[in-house]
């Protein structure tokens, strides 16, 4: 008999350690909410759900300090788990509005509208619901035609971009013709002048040659035409000496 009392104490006494550590730890976090400290907030939430009575929910106050940390993926969690421990509709349309505004600001545009569309199912006098769905999608809209603007933008550039490299490559093959033109023009002006050297001059030398090889007869023709004529010259004076002599000779004037 004393044992089964002493054991009734002993639960009721580590019962009441229990209730009074997770009221403190409760109380600990939503302090730590309210200085704004709010990753410390959410571990303390932690650790007082671990051991509060199993019919305390801490996730809604646990994900609501994950949105004032801007960490949307967690509370995107907290608010499923609170969804899925709440038994009340009107309380469950609350947390599912969350649910779709964690998902809002995430740019789950699709999730959020169909989670807002459930909060409404569940209560259809739900007015922030109803707006909230509308800004998901405005949201949405917007943000595709920005990736169609976007999309737009980069297909104009990478058009503008082949046009230039298109532009650049024909550029380039004409500067190459150019350079492959002007090497072959001066091959050929190297091989005519290879040509005027390398003949021989017993073949003659085309035109200029032909020119000079005339001037040069020319020249020896007249060359013979003075000398005949020198040497003719000679021969009548000559003659013309004989004559005198042979007179003076002959004749005597006296």
């Amino acid at each position: 008999m004393k044992i089964g009392l002493l054991f009734c104490l002993s639960f009721l006494f580590l019962g009441s350690t229990n209730a009074q550590e997770w009221r403190d730890s409760v109380q600990a976090a939503r302090n730590l909410y309210k200085q704004g400290e709010y990753e410390k907030a959410i571990k303390k939430y932690n650790a007082a759900q671990k051991i509060a009575p199993e019919n305390i929910d801490l996730s809604v106050e646990t994900a609501q300090s994950a949105m004032k940390l801007r960490d949307f993926k967690t509370a995107e969690k907290f608010y499923k788990e609170s969804i899925y421990n709440e038994k009340d509709a009107y309380q469950k349309s609350l947390k599912t509005r969350n649910l779709g505004n964690s998902q809002l600001a995430q740019k789950k545009y699709d999730e959020a509208i169909e989670t807002y569309k459930d909060a409404l199912r569940m209560n259809p006098k739900d007015e922030k619901s109803r707006y909230s769905m509308s800004e998901a999608i405005r949201r949405k809209k917007k943000d595709e035609q920005e990736q169609q603007k976007n999309k737009d933008q980069n297909q104009n550039k990478d058009q503008d971009q082949d046009q230039q490299n298109k532009k650049d490559q024909k550029d380039q093959q004409d500067q190459q013709q150019k350079n492959q033109n002007g090497q072959n023009s001066q091959k050929n002006k190297e091989g005519d002048k290879s040509e005027e050297g390398d003949q021989d001059p017993s073949q003659g030398g085309g035109k200029d040659s032909d020119n000079k090889s005339k001037l040069s007869n020319k020249k020896v023709d007249k060359m013979l035409d003075d000398l005949m004529k020198q040497e003719s010259f000679t021969r009548q004076k000559g003659r013309g000496e004989m004559g005198e002599k042979n007179t003076t000779k002959s004749g005597k004037d006296w």
